[in-house]
């Protein structure tokens, strides 16, 4: 069975009071975003080309040997910015009141057939994401599915769509949902467009590490949310939350092919950069992108709601805390954005 090979590896108070912001108009939509807020995106370039290119690109070989992105080296710089004032952004972030609260919700694939329909962890929506870097060396990735009006998104980390200051945008870039050693149940979607934020791009905060991606149709002509469903996305909301974070982690002890997932209560970072949350987590390289779920169900392979994407931790070797850009209203601007793209 598809699941048996799904691990479990830390559970932490999953028991938790929720509280929504309010749900009132929009108070804040005509002030001026902070620096770090700013979208920037890549030059979209032809369907034909990108398809092309990145199916040819990614040999089984060239997958197999795709490395995880390291991340801890920036994070420490990224603290220093931010306890000296010079990141973008607010000190700590809260649900303002008036902000909406969500943006989509989720939604079931309406093509073909749910290959995935045991009581387990491990969904469809999410997928392992593969790209060259400015350094010319292949990376992986984790990210997942979203519901938007042009069913095309896909969230990830900024890190695994730009490398951040001082470097470019990723090439080759491929998202293979439920991805499964070697197997590519579903297809292969490839980047239209790419979208990232200049307080990462610009100043490598982590408070900030968002990407968000445009797809196009994969070589049948189908979009993405059509074949495999998508995650509904939420912002502003409490940082004390029951979740589940997704991904593929490709280093230490894993091996990046299959799914893994950490569930715990989210916190505040009380230290380094300001606008993260946290929960206990020992997923290691790889994991980067993969979502964190708030409201998953287990008998339905597209429930839940984005509320973080895996980004940094604290022991590139040994992790124990997984971190999070806290979804403020900047996500769900953007969002709003590229939907109908």
């Amino acid at each position: 069975m598809l699941g048996t090979r799904h691990r479990f590896l830390l559970v932490i108070g999953t028991t938790v009071s929720l509280f929504l912001a309010p749900t009132a108009v929009n108070a804040h939509a005509d002030e001026a975003k902070a620096p770090g807020e700013t979208v920037s995106h890549s030059a979209s370039v032809s369907a034909r080309n990108a398809r092309a290119t990145a199916a040819d690109y990614w040999t089984t070989q060239r997958m197999a040997s795709a490395i995880p992105v390291e991340t801890t080296e920036l994070a420490e710089e990224a603290a220093e910015r931010a306890a000296s004032g010079n990141a973008p952004g607010p000190d700590a972030p809260q649900a303002p009141a008036g902000a909406p609260t969500t943006g989509s919700e989720p939604a079931a694939p309406t093509t073909g057939d749910s290959l995935h329909r045991a009581a387990v962890t491990a969904t469809q929506v999410v997928g392992k994401v593969f790209f060259t870097a400015s350094d010319g060396l292949d990376y992986v990735c984790s990210a997942s599915a979203v519901n938007s009006t042009g069913k095309n998104m896909v969230f990830t980390a900024g890190h695994c769509v730009h490398g951040g200051p001082g470097e470019s945008w990723a090439s080759n870039w491929q998202f293979v949902p439920y991805y499964d050693h070697g197997s590519r149940p579903y297809g292969t979607w490839s980047a239209e467009t790419l979208v990232a934020f200049n307080g990462w791009i610009e100043n490598g905060n982590f408070g900030y590490d968002l990407g968000i991606v445009i797809t196009y149709p994969n070589s049948s002509g189908t979009e993405l949310v059509d074949a495999v469903g998508g995650l509904g996305v939420q912002w502003n909301y409490e940082k004390a939350r029951a979740m589940i974070a997704m991904g593929y982690p490709a280093s230490g002890q894993f091996d990046g092919e299959w799914q893994y997932f950490c569930q715990a209560t989210t916190s505040q970072r009380s230290s380094g950069v300001p606008d993260q949350i946290k929960m206990p987590c020992n997923m290691t390289g790889g994991s980067s992108g993969g979502p964190w779920i708030y409201g998953k169900d287990d008998s339905v392979y597209y429930s839940g709601y984005v509320n973080g994407v895996n980004s940094n931790v604290e022991d590139r070797d040994a992790p124990t805390e997984m971190r999070s850009p806290y979804f403020a209203t900047w996500v769900g601007d953007a969002f709003n954005e590229y939907s109908d793209n």
